[in-house]
């Protein structure tokens, strides 16, 4: 068959798109049964720390963190949608030797928002973080918040899904959770509140692991990890939260970025929130009007008239926003709510891709801010006294393991 004209001016290889062969077939080489049976209380279901550790030996996908409340009877305060997060101060953890690393719950809630792919997996992911409460009705079913702890794997599985590897170490990974009291996340409401809940009725966490049918199969028993390391790419890395207060201006202002860690930044994400919503929609995020990124003088980002939208949904897979829904009390003492969008920025420092596709990982080099110091110009969509904006370094990031232990590389 001759050929046509763009097979001969495109390079590449040929690929059989009618019948299967090796080329576009991929087979599992390790089997592995899944379960999700290992699961363990929090120490504290009220307001206060607790610790969990996963055993060594089995390889380690989703962490859920489930908290929930029987019926509560007579309950008229009111719960916002994605409550669970609320009711997270902050999450840490620790694979194996490596350093110990912090979220807060907001910032958590953030990371999930970005990890996922499309729109109706963030709706989703923030829906079944506590669905939003505000009758004594509603109160009379049980409600439960799951929050995954999406640090070792995305909150969904569009790409193949490495697990963490935990037969690659001798030690275990540990999870910290330290939760608010109910006053920090509970909506009051002001004009006959009831009494407030003093602890969850359930709160624990439970883990998804692969289980490999033969262990002769692990890396550690044909590799020596003492000499060598296995490096297992992460979906990213989301440095500790950087929250300012802004000043009241309808013009640009300017704020300076700081702290970066050695490593590649691939991008940064920022959110705006107000301090009139603390109280009743502690979660309700805008994007700013204008915002540009620079290093070093050169423009690397730049939003301006509320562009971000477009630029991000062009650069990504799905718009850098969530379905909301904003609580108001009404003079009876009731709750009402408006369905709003929650809104985000994503600022790239390189070719902007997930990195991930359907047959593999793909390293894109971020960039190396070697002077610690990264500019904004922002614009908030209005001029207000209690703008804060967060911000969120994101990098690229491999757990390298080896002698027993894992270390993060960025």
């Amino acid at each position: 068959m001759a050929a046509s004209s763009h097979a001969l001016l495109r390079i590449g290889e040929h690929e059989d798109i009618y019948y299967s062969d090796p080329a576009n077939t991929k087979i599992q080489a390790i089997p592995v049964e899944y379960n999700t049976r290992y699961q363990q209380d929090l120490a504290n279901k009220g307001a206060g720390t607790s610790v969990f550790l996963i055993p060594p030996g089995n390889g380690l996908r989703h962490i859920v963190i489930v908290l929930g409340y029987a019926p509560l009877a007579g309950q008229n305060n009111a719960l916002n949608r994605g409550w669970g997060y609320n009711a997270i101060k902050n999450v840490s953890f620790r694979i194996a030797g490596s350093s110990q690393y912090y979220l807060s719950g907001a910032q958590l809630l953030a990371r999930n928002m970005r990890l996922c792919r499309t729109k109706s997996q963030r709706d989703s992911i923030l829906q079944l973080g506590g669905a939003e409460v505000k009758t004594v009705g509603e109160f009379a079913s049980a409600q439960y918040a799951y929050i995954p702890v999406s640090v070792f794997a995305a909150p969904s599985s569009d790409g193949i899904g490495l697990p963490l590897p935990l037969d690659a170490s001798s030690q275990q990974v540990q999870i910290t959770v330290e939760l608010n009291p109910p006053t920090a996340f509970w909506v009051p409401n002001t004009v006959a509140p009831a009494a407030l809940p003093s602890q969850f009725d359930y709160a624990y966490f439970q883990v998804e692991q692969l289980t490999m049918e033969d262990k002769g199969m692990s890396i550690a028993n044909r590799v020596d990890l003492n000499t060598h390391s296995y490096n297992m790419p992460l979906p990213d890395f989301d440095q500790q939260e950087f929250a300012l207060p802004l000043q009241s201006s309808a013009s640009s202002q300017p704020v300076v970025l700081s702290g970066f860690r050695a490593g590649q930044v691939k991008r940064l994400m920022c959110w705006l929130t107000k301090g009139t919503d603390a109280v009743v929609n502690p979660n309700k995020w805008y994007k700013p009007k204008a915002v540009t990124a620079l290093y070093a003088g050169v423009i690397y980002s730049q939003y301006n008239d509320g562009s971000s939208a477009i630029w991000n949904l062009l650069d990504g897979t799905a718009p850098a926003a969530v379905e909301y829904s904003s609580l108001a009390q009404v003079g009876g003492g009731g709750f009402t709510s408006t369905a709003t969008l929650n809104e985000w920025v994503e600022l790239p420092f390189a070719q902007p891709t997930d990195g991930r596709d359907y047959t593999g990982e793909m390293l894109v080099n971020g960039k190396e801010i070697t002077n610690g110091i990264v500019n904004l110009q922002i614009t908030t969509p209005t001029a207000a006294a209690d703008w804060t904006l967060h911000v969120v370094y994101v990098y690229n990031c491999t757990a390298s393991f080896s002698k027993g232990s894992c270390e993060l590389v960025f």
